[in-house]
């Protein structure tokens, strides 16, 4: 399964979300990987500074922040139960090749004005990627 985690704001726990799912899921045994789709690269510096202080590594973390995501993301799944991609915060090429990879959208949300517009883009968006992936689900969190 690839889940990805969109939201055009910056802040409202895409990392944080992405990353503790991705324990959960490698704490049950199954192997997973997390895409760090956004530039900024706050999971892989994550990873990184695990490795640095000889912390246990569950799962990996891949830098992949390009637009190909839709084609590399599958393949990066044939080997591992789950891939999380944690998302850009910005609308662009790589949030939609991060939305055509996925089969499972999660859109966190703080409660506020700005993050209740900024949701409702993605989610129009994401019906838009539905035409090319019908069996994309979607989860406003």
């Amino acid at each position: 399964m690839i889940v990805t985690f969109l939201n055009q704001n910056g802040g409202v726990g895409k990392t944080t979300l992405a990353l503790h799912v991705a324990g959960a899921w490698a704490a049950q045994g199954k192997r997973v990987v997390v895409i760090d789709a956004d530039p900024q690269g706050s999971a892989l510096d994550w990873s990184e500074q695990r490795a640095k202080e000889g912390s246990p590594r569950l799962f990996g973390v891949l830098g992949l922040a390009r637009d190909t995501l839709h084609v590399e993301a599958p393949e990066i799944a044939r080997d591992v139960h789950h891939v999380l991609i944690d998302g850009s915060p910005r609308i662009a090429a790589l949030m939609r090749s991060a939305m055509l990879a996925a089969d499972l959208a999660l859109v966190p949300a703080q409660r506020s004005p700005f993050d209740g517009w900024a949701s409702g883009e993605i989610l129009r968006l994401l019906q838009e990627a539905r035409i090319f992936r019908p069996r994309l689900w979607r989860v406003s969190c």
